[in-house]
Parts: C-alpha cells; sequence; structure tokens
C-alpha cells in the first residue's frame, strides 16, 4: 500500500507472537506425538460431504488417495465411514511420520497407507477410484500441471474431489489470520509481500526466509479461481459438482452476494474464498451426449454455481 517499511510499521501493532514457532519446534512438536481427534476428523468429512452435497462416495469397494494428507484425519475419518483402502501422499516429513504414528496407534495399518513424495513427480502402483485434494491446492507450487496430472491418478470411470481455499485474493487469502489480532480484508493484496514476510519471520515463523510468498514452508501458489477454472477447461476435465463459498449458503443473502460477483469475470478472483469441486475426464460427445465443454465447463467459466 505505502511500500515495504511503511506497511511493515502499519501492521505489526495487528499481530501477536502467541503462535511463533520455529521449523524446529514444530518438527519436534510433531516428533513427541501429535495425536489425532478423530472426533474432529470426522467432523471435517462430514462437512465436505455436506458441502458437496452428499457427493462424495464412500464406499468400500473404492480406492482412495488423499494428496496433502498432513497427519492422517482425513485418511482415519474415511476409513472409520467405510472407505475402502486409503493411500495418503505428503511433502512434509514431519506430516508422514505423524500420519504413521498415529495409524499404528489406531490399528489402521491394513486399510491406510502414507508415502512421503512430492506429488508432481511421484508415480503410484495404481490409480485410484477417488483422488482427494483437501485444503490443499491452494499450497501446490504449479495448480495448472497438478490438475492436468490428475489424470494419470485417477481411473478412466473414477473422480476427482478438489475442495480448497481461501484463494490468494479473497478477503484473507494470505493464510495468515492465525497471527494477526487485528483482521484487515484483503490484505496480502493491499499490502506489500515484503512487509507480511517480514512480519512473518519476525512475529510467526522465525527461521524461514522466505522472500515471496511461493517460498513460503508449505508454500502458498497465489492462485485465482479464474486461473482454475481455465486450468479444468484446458486439462480435458469436467465438472459433475462446483460450488464457490458454500459455507455461506446458511446466510442466503450472502449467498446470494457471492453468486452474483462471481460470474463478474474482474470481480470473481476477488470474492471466490473457497472452491468445492468433483472432476470427471471429460468423455467425446457421442459417449456422453453433450458437447464437453458447452455444459458444464462453460456453465464453470461464466461464474455459475452447480448444484
Amino acid at each position: 500500500m505505502f511500500g515495504p517499511t511503511i506497511d511493515y510499521w502499519i501492521l505489526r501493532p495487528l499481530t501477536h507472537g502467541r503462535r511463533l514457532a520455529t521449523e524446529e519446534n514444530l518438527d519436534s512438536s510433531y516428533a513427541a506425538g501429535f495425536k489425532i481427534d478423530l472426533s474432529a476428523a470426522t467432523r471435517r468429512v462430514e462437512k465436505l460431504q455436506s458441502r458437496l452435497r452428499g457427493r462424495f462416495p464412500i464406499r468400500p469397494d473404492l480406492s482412495y488417495l488423499d494428496i496433502g494428507c498432513g497427519a492422517g484425519d482425513i485418511a482415519f475419518a474415511l476409513a472409520m465411514l467405510g472407505a475402502g483402502k486409503i493411500t495418503g501422499v505428503d511433502l512434509m516429513p514431519r506430516n508422514i511420520s505423524a500420519a504413521i504414528a498415529n495409524r499404528d496407534a489406531l490399528h489402521f495399518e491394513d486399510r491406510v497407507d502414507f508415502v512421503c513424495r512430492d506429488i508432481h513427480h511421484w508415480t503410484p502402483p495404481q490409480r485410484y477410484d477417488v483422488v482427494l485434494s483437501h485444503e490443499a491446492l491452494e499450497h501446490i507450487r504449479d495448480p495448472h500441471n497438478f490438475i492436468a496430472r490428475l489424470g494419470a491418478l485417477v481411473k478412466d470411470d473414477g473422480i476427482a474431489v478438489l475442495a480448497f481455499g481461501p484463494l490468494f485474493r479473497s478477503p484473507f487469502g494470505d493464510h495468515m489470520d492465525g497471527f494477526f489480532r487485528v483482521q484487515i480484508p484483503w490484505r496480502g493484496v493491499l499490502f506489500s509481500e515484503k512487509a507480511v514476510l517480514r512480519l512473518r519471520r519476525a512475529r510467526f515463523r522465525p527461521g524461514d526466509a522466505a522472500e515471496s510468498y511461493p517460498e513460503i514452508v508449505g508454500g502458498l501458489n497465489l492462485l485465482r479461481y479464474s486461473d482454475f477454472l481455465r486450468s479444468v477447461a484446458e486439462t480435458g476435465w469436467e465438472f459433475d459438482f462446483l460450488a464457490v463459498n458454500p459455507q455461506l449458503r446458511r446466510l442466503p443473502p450472502a449467498w446470494w452476494i457471492s453468486n452474483t460477483l462471481v460470474r463478474a469475470p474482474v470481480l470473481r478472483d476477488y470474492v471466490a474464498s473457497s472452491v468445492y469441486a468433483i472432476l470427471r475426464r471429460r468423455a467425446p460427445a457421442s459417449q456422453n451426449g453433450h458437447k464437453p465443454d458447452a455444459a458444464r465447463n462453460e456453465e464453470a467459466l461464466t461464474g455459475r454455481t452447480m448444484r
């Protein structure tokens, strides 16, 4: 807004240091034992199912890949709810160490497996009926290629389930609301990147010397909603389901405003915070009875929310 130095001193009084921790601190805390709350994990899956309007299949005859699995809570909840074989993959070693420890403690060894791999380069031993990316897409460094590569992970008749956000240009898309005690909407857009990252080092994650959002530990790719729609259209997928900001359904006026604004090409990127989508491989028109893009992807590209 006013440059790196002035922006820093404007924002600094609005932060707190309650979550100050180095990467070494976080590694140690995970190594000491990161316990999964199965009830909370089940509620996360139930919320996901609600926002997907019940379209997320959980069945014992299906195989699942959980991309960006973290400490494994979603995988364990799926196992408890009756899903078939589940594989979790994550780039961060501390997440996989915690996931394996929890799996062994919960005795899910025969149904849940975890691997520490970079999804951009990993070739799994099989393709999956359901590939899930939950709260991860905005952190993946090359989202376009990731969406394209999902085709190598999903069976021909399978689906990819994507739930992600907040997107960077949405009100709290910098993912740093946890260390600001006073929230300013669109903070990441309005204020200098250098100022925000300087504050992040000073008040939140000392030792992470990132000079840009994509470089922070965990990454932040600055994905826009319009970029996501374009990537889906260009990589051979079509929407079975798409909802933007479904958390607003319980507030009908806000839900109506959100759906109206995401139709506007310029405004949609500043309104679209969370996205819930189910993708299928695009079938030839002769097989599915409609033109590949006209019915589903064009509906998304014009900002309409599918139900």
